[in-house]
């Protein structure tokens, strides 16, 4: 191999092995004993058929489910060697970014995972204009710094209607646009057409919702008969993490979750991640379903009322048949302690914790504001109970003269069921 040359297998990551026929009970076992990693090669002898991950084998349950069921079919690429400036090419021709690619020898037979992640950072450490940038981010774990990347949503679509002039002028906005309203060192990331910065301050949520207001003001005028390019970005508290692993796995995460979500989206990460969203086309109406929400969950709380205390639990369960948009319910005493266990929406069909009596929400801001002012409504964070991104409402009630916080969880793919479902004329 020429000295400027690098083997695909010197920048891989070994994942360990589960075999193909594996049961779904051996499997996660595997997974609580490695417990770091999110997921695993699986093989059939000696060749690879895919990954499995961790998350998606917590759904199931059925006994007779093997590795080989679950795994998710991933690109495959054989060990070569290449130069380091070629590298660049992988992001173009690999949906590495989407998912890691599995690395092979000749015959097929498993050597490794490459990663969108460890790819990067390898390019980057070999670009002397990124090299320092990096080694500041790199040097900020464990410290009170602030990382945010900023990216657009939709540019492969736009770029079929409009071409690849029109894109470079879309993103010289998106850049202005970001130096405009935030300090910090800046830097390009070319491969994924992000902008990371660097800074000592927690970024301003009204400083977000004015660079996403100020973007679609510019882009409007300019295309406005596209609406389908929307900035995406989120913040990591780099004094949480421990290690660059770690930072890479959770910017893997919030990159994916920015994805799903509709219009632009910033995700500020922390002890309580919370969620900042814009799409000027249903802000008047999401405003209006929130007056419903608040409406309906009176009505819920006024059943509660009525009913007998050792009731209280049947009563809520029995009111997810009415609004079947909610995902849980509990009831918290004037001290912040839950008296409830949650009271979880017989249809959800996703994981939920069960948050237990006793449990201490006194610090909380849908106990506290709704004990002081009455009721009230959270902006989007992400729960505990799902690990998914939800909104709370809470209000507060007096029975036989103590008072009480009834609190309810909407799962944040309901609130979109509920804006395509509601039209302003009707909510």
């Amino acid at each position: 191999m020429k000295a400027e040359e690098i083997s695909l297998l010197d920048i891989s990551i070994s994942v360990p092995t589960v075999p193909y026929d594996l049961g779904l009970k051996e499997l996660k076992g595997v997974f609580d004993e490695l417990g770091i990693y999110k997921y695993l090669t699986v093989l059939k002898g000696n060749v690879p058929v895919g990954l499995v991950y961790r998350d998606k084998v917590e759904r199931y349950s059925s006994e007779k489910l093997i590795a080989g069921d679950i795994a998710t079919t991933c690109c495959k690429l054989r060990n070569t060697s290449m130069k380091k400036e070629g590298l660049s090419g992988i992001f173009d021709l690999l949906p590495i970014d989407r998912e890691p690619v599995i690395i092979t020898d000749r015959k097929g037979t498993y050597l490794g995972v490459l990663t969108y992640d460890t790819l990067l950072h390898y390019v980057t450490h070999h670009r002397e204009h990124m090299l320092p940038m990096m080694q500041r981010v790199h040097s900020s774990i464990g410290k009170k710094e602030y990382l945010c990347i900023f990216g657009l949503k939709n540019l492969d679509n736009f770029k079929k209607v409009f071409g690849t002039e029109k894109v470079e002028s879309v993103q010289k906005i998106f850049i202005e646009d970001v130096k405009d309203f935030f300090e910090g060192e800046i830097m390009g990331v070319p491969e994924k057409g992000e902008l990371w910065i660097m800074s000592s301050q927690l970024p301003a949520k009204e400083s977000i919702k004015e660079l996403f207001k100020e973007f679609h003001r510019e882009y409007t005028l300019l295309f406005g008969e596209f609406q389908q390019v929307h900035i995406y970005g989120f913040c990591l508290d780099m004094s949480i993490l421990d290690s660059e692993e770690k930072l890479y796995r959770l910017k893997d995460e919030l990159r994916s979750r920015t994805a799903k979500i509709d219009g632009s989206v910033f995700i500020v990460h922390g002890l309580q991640p919370t969620l900042i969203l814009h799409d000027p086309t249903k802000q008047k109406l999401i405003t209006n379903i929130k007056k419903h929400i608040l409406s309906d969950f009176k009505d819920i709380v006024e059943h509660v009322r009525s009913a007998p205390k050792d009731t209280w639990e049947y009563v809520l369960y029995d009111l997810f048949e009415r609004y079947p948009y909610f995902e849980l319910f509990y009831i918290m005493s004037e001290k912040g302690l839950q008296i409830t266990n949650n009271i979880v929406n017989p249809k959800v069909d996703y994981f939920v914790a069960q948050g237990k009596k006793g449990s201490d929400r006194s610090e909380k801001p849908y106990f506290k504001q709704a004990f002081r002012e009455g009721s009230f409504i959270s902006d989007v964070y992400l729960s505990k109970a799902t690990d998914d991104f939800c909104i709370t409402v809470s209000e507060r009630f007096t029975y036989e003269g103590k008072t009480y916080i009834l609190a309810g969880d909407i799962n944040f793919r309901q609130i979109h069921k509920l804006v395509k479902s509601f039209k302003e004329t009707t909510v």
